[in-house]
């Protein structure tokens, strides 16, 4: 149902007329989605709002409450997390916020609006010296850590995840307040997300952010790292045909593979121990045909080529080093690695075309866009999670044995049933993931839904952990497997949000 006319003028008076619609092209817009559904569209929004700060988001927050309305907000938006699966909700985008409030180089951080994405952060933080973590999602999406959904990214290695980049943070509750955490709100500096005084990290997020089901963090601060790479990358060509001019000094890439997932296991852990790496990433062949290819038709000639060339499992690694000297030292502790775990180089890898172009990609992070949507199909990778290091590793390796069946009937893309593995903070966690290429018809889609419960229940039957990618009534499903989760996030939802403006679906509901 439509916004009544009072109730759309209360908003327009908010953020004026141009920053507000409720037109059906406007609302169509927004409702688009992808994945593993058999609807291209949700609902629509009933009115689209653009907020420029967090008083217009605070206003607006006030009257989803005074009206009864729903709220949902987001920022890049990269999935259909970003969409409603609520009646009466409208939508708050971000986009006008989009600044780069302070790059603090003598404490290491920087702060961001939610539209900032992280292409932009990381060109200003190159210049400077700096580097952040960007979400394996890629470049063109938020810098914000509370966009992200687990805040993993192919820099993992060095620089961490969300979870352990937030600091400051300014969040309008889904009651309308303006509460400002950690050193924000006792000292009115970013530098730390705990305090002095109270933390209220683990009430605002958990092993995944909230998803726009507990307000809206308007502004906040991220670590960020020593770079030791040049202030701009030389980038030729032009898209989809761009590459590296030349290999920066000191920068070295290999992939390899190995003769069973244990050896693999064994040489991330022995990697992540030496702190050698600058990037550990466990792209499977055919996600590095993807990287290498510019058509359709190059993805899968590479894939054919370089399938053929792995003996099992495997990764990439990126060496920085930070002078000659420590750049010869992290090669050869890498020799010694990969020759006592069997790895293999993969020698078309090596020409440094290739590399170059595989080096840049998993920098700026435009890998994932490559990699999820080639080849004709849509992708999913609703399975995988992150845990002590290599015990996802196991349970993969069970999950894939459903995938290469579903191959060998024809109804996935071919990419040898693999999945990817990657240590984060030199191995002290790993994430893995398992990705599904498909064309979307009823029989597909019907089967994929079969194999993620069958996921499901393999993740509760072994007491794997939860998975990244579930929100709603699944929390009930887990939560008595893991210490009732369920019951205490649904009493967070419950005390901030009584009104349940804050549309829930990515989250929990306050009601059982």
């Amino acid at each position: 149902m439509a916004l009544g006319k009072d109730i759309y003028r209360a908003f327009e008076d908010v953020v004026g007329p141009d920053s507000i619609s409720d037109d059906p092209a406007i609302l169509d817009s927004y409702a688009f989605r992808y994945g593993p559904e058999t609807e291209t569209f949700t609902q629509r929004f009933e009115a689209i709002t653009l907020p420029k700060d967090t008083e217009e988001v605070q206003a607006i927050v006030k009257l989803c409450n005074k009206y009864g309305v729903k709220f949902k907000a987001s920022s890049t938006g990269w999935g259909s997390m970003s969409n409603p699966n609520n009646p009466s909700v409208i939508k708050m985008d971000l986009r006008r916020m989009n600044h780069i409030l302070e790059i603090n180089e003598q404490n290491m951080y920087a702060v961001v609006e939610p539209y900032v994405i992280s292409a932009q952060l990381q060109a200003e933080l190159m210049k400077r010296g700096f580097n952040c973590n960007i979400i394996g999602a890629g470049g063109n999406c938020s810098a914000h850590p509370f966009a992200a959904h687990a805040g993993i990214g192919h820099m993992g290695e060095t620089a961490s995840y969300r979870e352990r980049n937030i600091l400051g943070v300014e969040w309008v509750t889904p009651g309308g307040e303006i509460i400002r955490l950690g050193s924000l709100g006792s000292l009115g500096e970013w530098f730390c997300g705990d305090g002095p005084g109270p933390s209220l990290r683990g009430i605002i997020m958990g092993c995944v952010a909230p998803l726009g089901g507990l307000g809206v963090f308007t502004k906040a601060a991220t670590k960020i790292y020593h770079w030791a790479g040049p202030p701009t990358f030389p980038i030729e060509g032009v898209s989809p045909h761009y590459a590296l001019g030349e290999i920066p000094p000191n920068f070295m890439y290999r992939y390899f593979s190995f003769p069973s997932p244990e050896d693999m296991i064994e040489a991330q852990r022995k990697i992540g121990e030496s702190e050698i790496a600058f990037e550990v990433m466990g792209f499977n062949a055919a996600m590095l045909a993807s990287n290498m290819a510019t058509s359709n038709d190059e993805d899968f000639e590479y894939f054919e080529q370089l399938r053929k060339l792995v003996q099992g499992p495997g990764f990439q690694v990126i060496i920085v080093g930070n002078s000659p000297g420590d750049f010869e030292y992290k090669k050869q502790v890498l020799e010694q690695i990969i020759s006592e775990t069997k790895g293999e180089s993969l020698g078309p890898l090596e020409d440094s075309k290739v590399a170059g172009g595989l080096i840049w990609r998993s920098i700026r992070i435009t890998a994932s866009i490559r990699e999820c949507f080639r080849a004709g199909g849509a992708f999913n990778a609703a399975l995988g999670g992150t845990h002590p290091f290599a015990e996802e590793v196991y349970y993969l390796e069970e999950i894939s044995k459903g995938k290469k069946d579903l191959i060998r009937k024809g109804l996935l893309r071919d990419d040898d049933g693999a999945y990817l593995t990657w240590s984060l903070e030199h191995g002290h966690l790993g994430h893995a993931e398992i990705l599904v290429q498909f064309i979307q018809n009823p029989e597909i889609l019907k089967a994929i839904e079969g194999f993620q419960s069958e996921a499901i229940r393999l993740a509760l039957d072994t007491h794997y952990g939860v998975p990244h990618r579930i929100g709603g009534r699944q929390h009930d499903m887990f939560g008595p497997h893991a210490s009732n989760y369920h019951v205490w996030l649904r009493k967070i939802k419950q005390a901030f949000d009584p009104n349940e403006v804050s549309e829930p679906s990515g989250y929990i509901s306050g009601k059982v």
